[in-house]
């Protein structure tokens, strides 16, 4: 599909309670699919809340937990692809990943990506993953992020050359970071000549305040919408065949130069 209606879900998740959270996510996608988004984007750690602190392998689940099951068939009843943040309970149960899974319109598991950079407090409660993620539930390749991820150039140009048409990231940014987020978005569409979509949450936990501002940037890092700092569900249209006409200006996946930057891969 070259072209599809997005949603971005920003939003106040309930800290320790899934079941409030789900709640509101059944609502949230239904009214998604009944205003023709084709895919519903979650913040990080939606499910649970963000601060989870020593409770995070508490409340982790597996990817085919019971809450992810529980997505899984209302992304089938309405027909929608849905990216939501989580816990994910290691293999071993002893340890959780701050993850994102993604299901299809069918409701069938895609994957579930593992944040790879751990911002400050987050590498006490979780462990990092160390795998690039791209997805294919008929909109075209997806490449996944969680927040911090969206920092470093790195990870989304490889996300590109691997075959990334858009990213999807969920964020649980928080303030002072608002300025931040809005370069890294668009710095990050149009160094890489495609779509990226930001959805982050909003509310308090503790002394952390997330400031919400989700959007999306265009292939030439142009906003095509952005939100303000309410709960709200924000839509756009993703155009894929865009990038083709932002190459035309610059392509800089073509013109760089890697041999120049082998520096940047020593530890």
């Amino acid at each position: 599909m070259e072209a599809f209606r997005i949603a971005l879900a920003q939003l106040e998740p309930e800290l320790y309670r899934k079941e409030a959270n789900l709640q509101k996510a059944q609502e949230i996608i239904r009214q998604a699919a009944s205003q023709g988004a084709s895919v519903v984007v979650f913040p990080e750690l939606y499910l649970t809340g963000y601060n989870l602190a020593e409770r995070a392998v508490e409340f982790a689940e597996a990817p085919n937990g019971q809450s992810i099951q529980c997505v899984a068939g209302i992304a089938r009843q309405h027909a929608v692809v849905v990216v939501m943040g989580y816990a994910e309970l290691s293999p071993d149960g002893q340890h959780c990943y701050d993850s994102a899974f993604v299901v299809d319109a069918q409701g069938h598991l895609l994957s579930s990506y593992r944040k790879i950079h751990l911002f400050h407090d987050e590498s006490r409660w979780f462990i990092p993953g160390d795998t690039l993620t791209l997805v294919e539930a008929g909109l075209g390749q997806m490449g996944l992020m969680i927040c911090y991820d969206l920092e470093f150039p790195e990870m989304a140009r490889l996300l590109a050359l691997g075959g990334a048409q858009w990213i999807t990231v969920c964020t649980g940014n928080m303030q002072p970071n608002q300025h931040l987020q809005e370069i890294y978005l668009q710095s990050r569409a149009a160094e890489n000549r495609l779509w990226v979509a930001v959805a982050n949450r909003i509310g308090r936990e503790g002394e952390i305040a997330f400031f919400g501002r989700s959007g999306v940037s265009d292939p030439f890092g142009q906003l095509s919408i952005q939100a303000g700092g309410e709960e709200c569900l924000l839509f756009t249209e993703i155009d894929l065949s865009l990038a083709e006409q932002a190459r035309l200006n610059a392509d800089y996946l073509v013109d760089r130069k890697p041999r120049l930057y082998q520096s940047l891969v020593k530890a």
